[in-house]
């Protein structure tokens, strides 16, 4: 199987605060135009315009922050497909390893009873065993043949009916798993070969988008300076500020999806209501683009919702009611039965694997990648809660998910809290699971991004491509 040759071809992009990972997939709109040099240094001598100035440049940087995200998606796409691929040629490999190892065992038995067989040949050719003779082992050409001759012989005691009938299921037993073993390394090689192609796809992928990489983020890295000369700060102090106004985005929609949600599924008068099944989510159809943050990361804390639940405001009923009779006497109520213990919480193993997801900050990525110095997204899940003694269903998006999903530890994403495993789909559903990233607060990530950038923390990136359950690895559901 060839290498993933991604992180090798793909240049390291200049840090931004602002985690731009810019890939325009065909011909974008373009953005508006931000202000001049000489704008920005009019406005600065008048103060009436420097915010107007200001409002005008944070525009332009979320415009372009915007397309880079939703450019993404293809790139990422490709190499959720190529982890897909190689894990189905991955697949492939074992079941042939396994049919080998079949083969080998079902081949000893065959000889053994083969031998049997000849041995029996010998034995009723000695005592006068009518059709059967000492030839019948010179002239068979292999074991298959003996049996085949044995088998026509007309007289065979009870004894020797079982020695060869035991012979000719071991033979056939043999023969079943060759044909098998036939099939499979056949499918092993369709499966090398779809793996091989989805490689030259994700490569052309990211081919395509570094040719425009460079330019855009000279853009932002030039918006980013503008605002810092207007404000009288710095580069690296603005774009701090940017990083959290991106966390704080996010939070605001994802909160505004989750009430969006909560009305769309609010059951009519009549309506029992009901859930959506954890294992196949329904949500809009997004094309995710993962723009990661390659500067320090966001450490803002996570912001849990604070607004009270508020207590029912149901009036009595007043209306005069008749007497009712004197109620029999109530048979004394059985003890109540000990309460189920509550699931123990492990916030420690959560930290933990956000501690060792944060330590991989700045490696880069590489499709394949586990560790420890190239990750992709699902290598950098799967080994910061291996590292926490917990397993996450394999290398792969989708498999992750669905593993989570098999033992109950879904969650919904208005839920989420640092540790959980936020996962994106091309289209709403788990088979198009492509990108996974770990939340480390409430409007915030952990992800090993794209060829390029590599392992960052940033604020959640297009909301509205997640996936509306969250996984929960540790920790009370």
């Amino acid at each position: 199987m060839k290498s993933s040759t991604l992180s090798g071809c793909t240049a390291v992009v200049a840090v931004l605060g602002i985690g731009l990972s810019v890939v325009l997939a065909g011909p974008a709109q373009a953005a508006p135009s931000a202000p001049s040099w000489d704008d920005v240094r009019q406005a600065k001598a008048d103060t009436a315009q420097a915010q107007t100035t200001a409002d005008e440049l944070s525009a332009r940087l979320q415009t372009l922050q915007d397309a880079a995200d939703s450019a993404e998606v293809s790139e990422l796409q490709a190499a959720q497909d190529y982890a897909m691929a190689v894990s189905q040629q991955q697949e492939a490999q074992a079941s042939l390893d396994d049919l080998t190892a079949q083969a080998k065992r079902a081949e000893r038995r065959a000889d053994e009873s083969a031998a049997q067989v000849a041995g029996l040949v010998v034995e009723l050719s000695r005592t006068g065993g009518g059709d059967l003779s000492t030839s019948m082992l010179v002239d068979a050409s292999d074991a298959k043949d003996l049996l085949y001759r044995v088998g026509t012989v007309s007289h065979l005691s009870e004894r020797s009916a079982r020695v060869l009938a035991q012979a000719q299921t071991d033979q056939n037993t043999v023969e079943s798993i060759a044909a098998q073993q036939s099939a499979a390394t056949k499918a092993l090689a369709a499966a090398t070969t779809k793996s091989e192609r989805a490689l030259d796809d994700a490569n052309d992928a990211s081919a395509s988008a570094r040719a425009r990489v460079q330019q855009q983020q000279d853009e932002q890295s030039e918006v980013l300076d503008q605002l810092a000369f207007l404000k009288g700060t710095s580069k690296a102090t603005e774009t701090a500020y940017w990083n959290e106004q991106q966390a704080k985005r996010a939070e605001q929609q994802l909160a505004a999806r989750t009430a969006a949600a909560s009305r769309d599924t609010a059951p009519s008068a009549g309506d029992s209501g009901g859930s959506s099944d954890p294992a196949s989510p329904s949500v809009p159809s997004r094309p995710s683009s993962n723009q990661p943050s390659t500067t320090q990361p966001n450490t803002s804390p996570s912001r849990p919702s604070t607004s009270p639940s508020r207590p029912s405001t149901t009036q009595p009923n007043t209306t005069p009611s008749r007497p009712a009779p004197a109620p029999a006497p109530a048979p004394a109520p059985a003890p109540a039965p000990a309460p189920a213990p509550a699931p123990v919480s492990s916030p420690s193993k959560a930290a933990g694997a956000i501690a060792y997801a944060r330590a991989q900050l700045g490696k880069p990525y590489l499709m394949g990648g586990a560790g420890p110095s190239t990750w992709d997204c699902s290598g950098l899940v799967m080994m910061a809660y291996n590292s926490q003694g917990i397993a996450t269903g394999g290398h792969n998006v989708v498999w992750q998910y669905n593993h989570f999903a098999s033992i109950g530890r879904l969650v919904p994403l208005s839920q989420r809290q640092p540790g959980d495993i936020l996962f994106y789909s091309s289209n709403g559903s788990v088979s198009g699971a492509y990108h996974d990233s770990i939340v480390t607060s409430y409007g915030t990530m952990v992800e090993a991004a794209r060829p390029g950038v590599g392992v960052v923390e940033r604020g959640i990136w297009l909301p509205n491509q997640l996936l509306p359950y969250v996984a929960r690895p540790s920790g009370s559901l």
